[in-house]
Formats: structure tokens, sequence, C-alpha cells
């Protein structure tokens, strides 16, 4: 199973690298704040934030349980700074940033 779903995933990330002129997002629901998105960008595009406690209300259970047990801190793309190079998609564990059509 883990097998198949690594294949999905990589499947995944070679279609959204492929988009042209795409931006890039992250998924708070998925996003659990590690910083390694951070670390990777050569462009200093990423910054960590802290969830306000109406955004925190606002998610999903799942995005709920995630702060709950990882805390609130999530990813924010500067788009300015973006160059949607994807290096971050590549590393993050969790697959909470995506690339989409603007």
């Amino acid at each position: 199973m883990k097998n198949f779903k690594q294949k999905m995933i990589a499947k995944k990330l070679e279609q959204e690298l492929s988009i042209k002129g795409g931006i890039v997002t992250v998924d708070e629901i998925s996003c659990d704040g590690c910083g390694d998105c951070v670390e990777t960008c050569p462009f200093d595009a990423i910054d960590l934030i802290i969830l306000s406690d109406k955004a925190v209300k606002d998610l999903p259970f799942k995005g709920r349980l995630k702060v709950m047990v990882k805390g609130s801190e999530k990813a924010l793309i500067k788009q300015d700074l973006c160059t949607a190079c994807g290096l971050c998609m590549k590393n993050c564990h969790e697959f909470a940033i995506h690339k989409v059509k603007k």
C-alpha cells in the first residue's frame, strides 16, 4: 500500500510541476508547520505564520486535529518572491504544497 501511495504522490507532483505559469499554494489542512519548506526555498518566499483562533475554528476537523497535535504554525507563500520552482513541493513530507493554474 505504501508503495502505491508513493507512486500516486510522485505522479501528482510530476503533473503539478508541469503546469506552466502556475502559482504555488499551501493546503492549511495538511501543513503541519514543520518549516522544511522555509529552509528549502532559495528565494526566501515562504514564511511560517501562526493561525488566528478564528482561522483554526474555520478549518475542517482534520485541520483542527492537526493544529491540536502539531500547533497552529502554517506555511505561507509570498507570491511576489515565489518563482514556482517546485523545491518546496518536493521537500514537503505532508504533500501540503501544490502548484495550481493562475
